[in-house]
C-alpha cells in the first residue's frame, strides 16, 4: 500500500510537471493565447523569464525529460529485464539533471518573482540536486548500487519538488484575497515549503527502505 501511494504521488507529481511545461512554453512562445495567461496578475510576474526565453526553455524541456524518464529508473522488472536500458536512461537523466540544476543557478537570481527568499530557496536546493547526481554518479562507479539508490532518490526528489510547488502556489493564488499577499510575498514559501516536504519525503522513504 505504501509502495502504491509514493508511486501515485511520484506520477502525480510527473503530470503535474509536464504539464506545467506545456504552459509554460505556451506563455513564452504564443502569448497571444489569453485562455493560458493563468491566474489574474500571474503574466505580469513573467518578465524574468520572458527576456530569457530560451535559457527557460532549455531548463523546463530538460525537466520536462527528467520528470518523464525519472521514474523509469526505479522500476525494478527494466533493472532486471532491461539492464542496458536502465544504464542509457540514467545516463539521460544524469546529463539533464546537471543542465538542469546548473541552469537554475543562473536563473535563481534574474527570475526569481519572490525576491530574496524564493532566490535562496532555489540556489540552494539545485545545490543539493546537483550534489545528489553527482554522489549517485560516483556511488555507481564503484559498485555501490545501495547508495547509488538513495542520491537517486534524494535528486529524483528534489527534482519532482518543482512540481510540488505548483498547487502550493495555486493554494496561495486561491486565497490571495483573504490573505491579501502578493506573488512576491508568498512565491518564496511556497518553494521553500515543496523543497522541505520533498526532501524530507525522500529520507523518510530511504531509511524506511534501507534494511
Amino acid at each position: 500500500m505504501r509502495t502504491r501511494i509514493l508511486w501515485g504521488w511520484t506520477l502525480l507529481l510527473a503530470a503535474i510537471g509536464v504539464a506545467a511545461v506545456a504552459h509554460r512554453m505556451l506563455r513564452l512562445w504564443v502569448p497571444t493565447l489569453a485562455a493560458f495567461q493563468g491566474p489574474p496578475g500571474a503574466a505580469a510576474q513573467d518578465g524574468g523569464f520572458a527576456r530569457h526565453r530560451l535559457l527557460t526553455t532549455l531548463h523546463i524541456v530538460l525537466g520536462m525529460l527528467f520528470v518523464i524518464l525519472g521514474p523509469l529508473q526505479f522500476v525494478g522488472s527494466l533493472r532486471a529485464r532491461h539492464p542496458a536500458v536502465h544504464r542509457w536512461i540514467g545516463r539521460t537523466v544524469l546529463a539533464s539533471g546537471i543542465v538542469i540544476g546548473s541552469t537554475a543557478l543562473v536563473m535563481s537570481p534574474q527570475m526569481a518573482i519572490g525576491g530574496i527568499s524564493e532566490t535562496a530557496a532555489t540556489t540552494l536546493f539545485a545545490i543539493l540536486f546537483l550534489a545528489a547526481l553527482g554522489k549517485a554518479f560516483l556511488a555507481i562507479r564503484r559498485g555501490k548500487v545501495a547508495l547509488h539508490r538513495e542520491w537517486m532518490i534524494r535528486a529524483f526528489a528534489i527534482g519532482l519538488a518543482v512540481a510540488f510547488v505548483r498547487p502550493i502556489v495555486g493554494i496561495f493564488f486561491a486565497t490571495s484575497r483573504l490573505t491579501h499577499l502578493t506573488p512576491h510575498d508568498f512565491f518564496g514559501a511556497a518553494f521553500w515549503l515543496g523543497f522541505s516536504v520533498q526532501t524530507l519525503a525522500a529520507e523518510v522513504w530511504i531509511n524506511y527502505t534501507r534494511a
